[in-house]
């Protein structure tokens, strides 16, 4: 999973809770803040962090970080602004706040956006236009965090590419915040006058979103990344910090740097010892979130009543002034340019390649600061006017609504087909399918171009799905029983019942299996689960960073299930290298071999006799992505015969579920010659994405599926 984020303050003048002055002026009266150079610092070091994570240097596996890094800032600079504007006015102006937080904000947002979605046009492959356009909707309108959790928690999609703007979602979030604290503020502090009832309600959100955090972030760590309620609270600790920041103002200066280069050896501690496997965030993000709020807290460190003109230490640095300054700005635009650089150069990019992409970031960054963020953000006529400045930020929104929509019904760059070709269609007894399909297939190795008739087509492909994952008889990542209505299939009340039971290599064969059912007139009744093999194991799955334990108890309910149907035929089949299994001894094949064996012994009961379909060969990438970048070289999307066996587990398997009783079938003579496996034969897109086939695919090999099941009448 990706992790960026970035905070939604990150102007110049940073402000701390001390003895405020105040300037009054006709059109606003408005709060002189005191610049705080160790802030600007911190931003810096926050955002260099996650580039380098993003860039892929080894050091800072831990990068990530500094997104909570800049929550706990943005917490604390957003109730330091709010809370002194009610102690010097006696109000607070909730348009004029808010007014703020777009010119702050959207300018530059929107420039990224519009550019991203322009560029993803012009260089991603066409099959990732929707996607993006959808990605560039929910950013605009503050919700990324929602969709990208939703995307991440679906097995169809969490494997997917990333979206060029999958950083909003940390803007998301903060936005969610401001929400909030504004009208906490209003009701504690305007009204009850009560600073007491403000700490009380930020600590109340701040300790519930933490538990909450703490509680799902072992169960659903997608959603508890992604999600306001369970990470609100890293910016409720900056918003606390803020309230009780001024009693740290005439400590010793000394004191101050010790607490700084504490709370720096903290969030640096986490860069070096945190990574991808690190279950994130739960009570680990208090590991930054701590460090953050010690080096705010010590910068406030000796603070005078006239609040002087720190030097700020190491983080005033001039340099990490001017990089914190633009760090909203180069967080906006690093991302995009990262994945998108790429394909505008036409050619995969290392480590080194990375650091010059962001190099160019940051000067997009250093443009946008000047000619749009900076001035936008200090316009008194559109800060002053809150009216005014809604209507700026809906007419910037309704821009990039309507660029999203126009390049939804433009044609894409490259013609995405060339000719029509005839469709394919096997027909005569087993043998001479089986040697038709095996001319195709030659055949298809050979061919260049992309026939405009494919099937399905390279935009619809990603949704090519067996119905089974549309009326929920798929179960996704948590689900642990399968509906009893999926027992039905075929003809429900048949003599004979058949089963398929795995994974969703499993679940790619319910096209051509149904088919068969209806025709033969069995009962077919469907057990598969997202990313769960058939096999006797508990495997650790990277998308949820824990031991898949739901898939155990899904595949214990659906084997004594199939037991109590007593059907003639089980067709089993799964991702050949379906991850680590946990709590066994012995090498990783060993491992799968005696799970899988274990799998056909339960099985194996009475008369049922079980069908091992091995897993089919994988293409070298994303089909339909390949394709849409070489719709004139298709060959250049195929994969070796000897690649796309992959491993010699395949063979270790096959050999095991023999000797335990099943019978093996082996797909690979339907889709690869003896050199190469073809992603397009005849009219038919062999493959939907970088492993399953498609449903127009599979009903083509139902007959030669049907030979070799042989069921008696």
């Amino acid at each position: 999973m990706i992790t960026t984020g970035v905070a939604g303050e990150r102007s110049g003048m940073a402000g701390v809770w001390a003895a405020p002055s105040v300037r009054d002026d006709s059109a606003d009266r408005e709060v002189v803040k005191v610049f705080r150079p160790d802030i600007e610092g911190l931003r810096a070091v926050a955002i260099l962090l996650v580039v380098l994570y993003h860039c892929g240097v080894r050091v800072f596996s831990g990068g990530f970080v500094g997104v909570d890094v800049f929550f706990v800032i943005s917490g604390f600079l957003i109730t330091s602004q709010l809370v002194r504007e009610v102690d010097t006015t006696s109000g607070l102006a909730v348009g004029r706040f808010y007014a703020r937080r777009v010119m702050r904000l959207l300018p530059a947002a929107v420039v990224v956006l519009s550019a991203t979605l322009i560029a993803g046009w012009w260089w991603l492959p066409a099959t990732r236009l929707r996607g993006l356009i959808w990605d560039v909707v929910a950013a605009n309108g503050y919700l990324l965090n929602y969709r990208l959790a939703w995307v991440g928690t679906d097995y169809r999609t969490a494997s997917g590419a990333p979206s060029p703007v999958q950083h909003f979602w940390s803007l998301a979030v903060e936005e969610q915040f401001y929400l909030v604290v504004p009208l906490l503020v209003l009701v504690t502090l305007v009204w009850w006058r009560s600073r007491r009832g403000l700490v009380l309600a930020l600590g109340l959100l701040s300790v519930g979103s933490l538990a909450w955090s703490m509680r799902s972030t072992p169960v659903s760590p997608v959603w508890a990344y992604f999600g306001a309620p369970s990470r609100v609270w890293e910016l409720g600790a900056g918003a606390l910090l803020a309230l009780g920041a001024g009693m740290l103002a005439h400590r010793p200066a000394a004191v101050g740097a010790v607490i700084q280069w504490l709370g720096l050896g903290l969030i640096g501690f986490a860069v070096l010892t945190f990574g991808e496997a690190t279950v994130f965030p739960g009570w680990r993000a208090g590991v930054p979130v701590l460090g953050a709020v010690l080096v705010i807290a010590g910068g406030g460190v000796g603070a005078s009543a006239a609040g002087p003109d720190w030097s700020g230490g190491v983080l005033g640095m001039p340099v990490l002034r001017e990089i914190g300054a633009r760090s909203y700005s180069w967080y906006l635009w690093h991302w995009p340019v990262l994945l998108i650089g790429p394909y505008a150069l036409s050619r995969e990019v290392g480590t080194g390649g990375r650091l010059v992409l962001v190099g160019v970031a940051f000067g997009f960054a250093a443009l946008t600061f000047q000619v749009v963020e900076r001035p936008l953000r200090a316009a008194p006529g559109l800060r002053a006017r809150p009216v005014l400045a809604g209507a700026v930020g809906l007419g910037l929104t309704a821009g990039v609504l309507a660029l999203a929509l126009l390049l939804s019904i433009l044609p894409p760059r490259i013609s995405l087909g060339t000719g029509s070709v005839e469709a394919v269609a096997l027909s005569g007894t087993g043998s001479a399918r089986t040697k038709a399909l095996a001319q195709k297939i030659k055949a298809a190795a050979t061919v260049e171009n992309l026939p405009s008739n494919l099937t399905p087509a390279l935009r619809k492909a990603a949704a090519d799905d067996p119905s089974i994952y549309r009326n929920g008889c798929h179960l996704g990542f948590s689900a642990e029983r399968t509906p009893r209505r999926c027992e039905s299939f075929g003809v429900a009340k048949a003599r004979k019942t058949v089963v398929l039971f795995g994974d969703s290599h499993a679940a790619q064969w319910y096209p051509a299996l149904n088919a068969i059912a209806e025709r033969e007139r069995w009962r077919l009744a469907v057990f598969t689960k997202g990313a769960c093999s058939a096999a006797d194991v508990m495997i650790y799955l990277p998308a949820v960073k824990r031991a898949y334990r739901e898939c155990v108890s899904w595949r214990k309910s659906a084997v004594a299930r199939i037991q109590k149907l007593h059907p003639a035929l089980v067709v089993t089949s799964s991702n050949a290298d379906g991850g680590d299994p946990q709590g066994l001894s012995g090498s990783l094949d060993s491992k799968w071999t005696k799970a899988w064996s274990r799998t056909m012994q339960s099985l194996t009961v009475g008369s049922t006799r079980v069908i091992y379909l091995n897993d089919t060969p994988w293409p070298k990438e994303n089909v339909p992505d390949c394709l849409a970048e070489h719709p004139r070289s298709v060959t250049a999307c195929a994969q070796s015969t000897k690649r796309a066996v992959g491993s010699a587990r395949r063979s270790m398997m096959a050999r095991a579920v023999i000797k335990a009783g099943a019978t093996l079938v082996d797909p690979m003579p339907w889709f690869c010659s003896l050199k190469t496996c073809p992603v397009v034969v005849g009219n038919i897109l062999v493959y939907k994405d970088e492993s399953h086939i498609s449903t127009v695919y599979a009903r083509l090999l139902a007959p030669l599926l049907a030979e070799r099941l042989k069921l008696d009448k």
